[in-house]
């Protein structure tokens, strides 16, 4: 049993991934496929065109961000204990790796 008084939050935040998910992968297939820079000029899908698809998969991804951010921030104890046990030369690459691509693009010159 988990020591969480409120287990309804974190399947609240993963409902709210999975849809944020989906949308921002359908969204992204229109900005592709339907609304694109190959499309025929003015094409619009459900009323909008490549501007509003942008700004929709734009505040989408963002949005995804902050619900991982979150998702993150409530299994923290979780991530420390399994980064606690695992000492291996590979998973301190892959997590040095991962900490360069996170931060690489803010370190990077203009």
């Amino acid at each position: 049993m988990s020591d969480d008084p409120r287990p309804w939050i974190d399947r609240a935040n993963i409902l709210a991934l999975w849809w944020t998910g989906s949308l921002l992968a359908g969204s992204g297939l229109v900005l592709e496929y339907r609304v694109g820079v190959e499309s025929p000029r003015g094409s619009t899908v459900l009323g909008m065109g490549w501007e509003a698809w942008g700004l929709l998969h734009f505040c989408l991804g963002l949005t995804m961000i902050v619900l991982v951010t979150i998702h993150l921030w409530r299994h923290r104890r979780w991530l420390w204990a399994v980064l606690c046990r695992q000492r291996r030369p590979a998973f301190l690459i892959v997590l040095l790796i991962a900490l360069l691509l996170l931060f690489g693009p803010l370190l990077s010159p203009a």
